[in-house]
């Protein structure tokens, strides 16, 4: 059995009639083995699939909004236009990836972008303190700028948790809070598994 990976939108607002799923799962890959880790109710999603066609593989290259992960999770990410395509491989779903590096791998890529997930999936099942991409918000907005109900639901995921909330400060941006609670997460050696070990 082989995994593939990817990174793609997450459509539905969650309702009987809408159900939140990956964006191509229903016209690509309706019947394969799954596991799905959603950004909390973010339009974003890490898919793991089982023995991925070549033909769906390619239909779900083709489009803009898909991002495959190297099947190989130990290789490098590497430098010049390989390392701008990992980053914009997050960035572009509000997923921090400015991090990266030539000399991560894409394990450890991988492993980020599930803890981001596991954290805003908490968030979203704690409280209900909406989305944190709305009204301009980006990663790079400061925690100050988010309604209060989004401030608290980020603290009250993080003390679910355990982490270490001390740096989350009103001029802290998103991205610096998701980041340390991603990390936090892979400190605590919480599992990642996604049709497999992370």
């Amino acid at each position: 059995m082989v995994r593939s990976i990817y990174v793609m939108p997450m459509v539905g607002d969650g309702s009987k009639v809408a159900p939140r799923l990956p964006k191509y799962e229903v016209s690509l890959f309706p019947i394969l083995p799954r596991a799905v880790f959603d950004y909390g109710n973010e339009q974003a999603c890490m898919v793991g699939l089982q023995d991925v066609p070549p033909a769906t593989d390619t239909a779900l290259v083709g489009n803009a909004d898909v991002r495959r992960i190297p099947a190989n999770l130990d290789q490098l990410v590497g430098s010049g236009t390989a390392l701008t395509t990992a980053r914009n491989a997050l960035e572009t779903f509000n997923i921090p990836g400015t991090w990266i590096q030539a000399t991560n791998t894409w394990r450890e890529v991988v492993r980020f972008a599930g803890a981001c997930c596991q954290f805003a999936r908490r968030y979203q099942g704690l409280v209900i303190g909406g989305l944190w991409f709305t009204g301009g918000v980006t990663l790079d907005s400061t925690f100050a700028s988010l309604p209060a109900a989004a401030r608290q639901g980020i603290l009250d995921a993080a003390a679910s948790f355990d982490f270490d909330t001390s740096g989350f400060t009103g001029s802290s941006t998103l991205r610096t809070i998701i980041t340390s609670a991603a990390n936090q997460f892979l400190a605590a050696g919480y599992p990642l598994e996604l049709q497999g070990p992370l």
